[in-house]
């Protein structure tokens, strides 16, 4: 089974003793960590990922209402219970701001050990619940995540598929130009133009909505990164992130192999990375 962990915050060494004693007496399978202020608290929160945190309110460096609005502006930590511990500022006012950050409860000094262990048993029930909602909540989300990449793929197949057909047909459409005359000629060449359009426009702009859904901010981090890339050269990165190859990528841009191995070649350059890396590793990676 494993120990349940309890961080202990406090400038006065010889509390932090007292509540450590506490603890060890009870002899419950507690895990104990302590930290002489609201920063050092910080880096034992990173370092442990504690069950409950307990905190002392006037301390120097950071206090305990600056280390909780830390703690709950932190996508992983903001579920921790913290509770305050005070022996002045006890007012209702002090309380409400204490709750009003995050506090979930609060215990007087001088600390009282029946209080103490009663509060701690209380708010590790807690803590235990909010980590198996948000388990729960993550594994909900990564299956939702793997459903919508499976239906990425699918699209990705049929719109492969969808503008080879389209190719084979206007091929098709092409070999009627020696038997025509010139006003046939421009509606065979509208027809060429329109289709290109409507599928760049449509089709295009549909999966690219759809990898957004899947790969949220993707777009954003890669012209963080490589703000100097063309739009073909980001579609291009969009389809590596997908594992497409040259080939598949050459229809799905109704373009040809050779020209997106010269485009690769460039973008390759423009993130400065060596023939020997993958391209499509370092594209997996933003």
């Amino acid at each position: 089974m494993n120990k349940q962990k309890i961080l202990i915050v406090d400038d006065e060494p010889a509390l932090l003793e007292g509540i450590v004693k506490y603890y060890v007496e009870s002899q419950e399978p507690y895990e104990l960590f302590h930290a002489l202020n609201g920063e050092m608290a910080l880096h034992v929160v990173e370092e442990v990922d504690p069950d409950l945190v307990l905190t002392d309110w006037d301390m120097p460096v950071m206090d305990g209402l600056q280390l909780i609005a830390k703690m709950k502006a932190s996508k992983n930590f903001c579920d921790i219970p913290v509770v305050m511990m005070t022996g002045f500022m006890l007012s209702a006012y002090d309380l409400r701001t204490a709750m009003s950050v995050g506090a979930v409860d609060y215990i007087r000094k001088p600390i009282d050990k029946i209080e103490l262990l009663a509060r701690t048993k209380s708010m590790l029930q807690i803590s235990s619940a909010n980590k198996t909602i948000r388990k729960q909540e993550e594994e909900r989300l990564n299956a939702e995540l793997d459903y919508h990449k499976k239906e990425l793929g699918v699209a990705a197949l049929h719109l492969a598929n969808y503008q080879k057909r389209n190719e084979e047909m206007l091929v098709e459409v092409k070999r009627l130009i020696p038997y025509i005359n010139n006003d046939g000629m421009e509606i065979i060449r509208k027809i060429i133009s329109d289709n290109k359009s409507n599928y760049e426009n449509d089709f295009l702009n549909i999966f690219e909505t759809q990898f957004k859904d899947v790969h949220a901010d993707f777009y954003e981090r890669l012209d963080a990164k490589h703000p100097e890339l063309t739009p073909t050269e980001k579609k291009i990165c969009t389809f590596l992130k997908m594992n497409l190859n040259s080939k598949e990528i050459a229809v799905l841009l109704l373009s040809t192999p050779a020209y997106i191995e010269v485009a690769r070649a460039r973008i390759r350059k423009k993130f400065g990375i060596g023939h020997h890396d993958s391209l499509s590793g370092y594209i997996a990676g933003i």
